[in-house]
């Protein structure tokens, strides 16, 4: 019988992207035969399956992996209600599961849905696919506090509409207020809760990844350099002393061409360490002299 994973949220923003990886990486090291399920997706490519196909080298078939788009849900649900539109998600999820032994589903974003109730709306799926249920609580801009309420209540709302959570995940939570709240939520939960810190890092995106949405042209650098995060932007406007004391480590600066003064002090600062930068990208159409 196929086992299956569930991994839902409260809201957007929660970075669950980084936590579905996670659990493909320890699925795969349990059994060779793991399939992924997303019950509702926008239109366009979703750039998490082709990432988790590519890395885990997943033979299947992307038509098996997702049960409607959200318009298509919204339409179904007015016209025939939520009874139908569960029916069909949970015959899409069969699709996919007689292939493999485990299947990791994914859970709706909470953005731009049109859906009312996304959490009731989760949980009656996990249910319906008798799946285990990690929730995933976003801890951004938030205080330790609010963080702590917010995932109790999290884990109240899916069990009590008959979820088995097994986990709890609070992620993107300030570094300084990890500890804590791991502490006083691993004593007031009665399953497994993790606390993640805020990475800048892992939603950055890279200079090449920059390069290429923007079809810029590469005028220096190497591969190194163009795997580099941009972590932060800084638009050169100023004079070259307070654009020297605005550039901030992994910053990406934005400039005119035609500034050599701000291209010329920006590699020189990334040389001397002070700060080390991403990159520079150039505007107007302009080459340095």
């Amino acid at each position: 019988m196929t086992r299956s994973v569930y991994v839902t949220g409260i809201d957007r923003g929660d970075g669950r992207q980084v936590i579905e990886l996670g659990l493909m990486e320890l699925l795969t090291r349990q059994t060779g035969r793991v399939g992924v399920y997303r019950p509702l997706l926008h239109d366009g490519p979703d750039r998490l399956f082709d990432l988790l196909k590519a890395r885990y080298r997943l033979d299947q078939d992307p038509s098996t992996a997702f049960g409607m788009e959200y318009h298509e849900a919204s339409a179904l649900l007015a016209e025939k209600g939520a009874d139908e539109l569960v029916s069909q998600l949970v015959d899409g999820y069969h699709r996919a599961a007689r292939d493999y032994e485990v299947v990791l589903v994914l859970g709706t974003d909470y953005a731009d849905t049109n859906l009312p109730d996304e959490l009731a709306l989760n949980a009656r799926l996990a249910n319906e696919l008798g799946a285990v249920v990690v929730p995933v609580v976003g801890g951004t801009k938030q205080t330790a506090e609010s963080v702590r309420a917010e995932t109790r209540n999290a884990y109240r709302a899916y069990e009590s509409l008959g979820c088995e959570v097994v986990a709890v995940v609070v992620n993107r939570v300030a570094a300084e207020d990890r500890e804590v709240i791991a502490e006083r939520l691993t004593a007031r939960l009665p399953v497994p809760c993790y606390v993640l810190p805020d990475d800048k890092t892992l939603a950055a995106p890279t200079v090449a990844q920059i390069t290429r949405a923007l079809g810029g042209e590469v005028l220096l650098g190497d591969e190194a350099g163009l795997a580099r995060d941009a972590v932060d932007f800084v638009f050169g406007g100023a004079m070259l002393p307070n654009f020297l004391n605005a550039l901030t480590p992994g910053c990406l600066v934005v400039t005119p061409g035609d500034r050599s003064d701000l291209v010329i002090g920006a590699l020189a600062a990334h040389t001397s360490g002070t700060p080390p930068i991403a990159g520079v990208l150039l505007t107007l159409g302009e080459r340095p002299g």
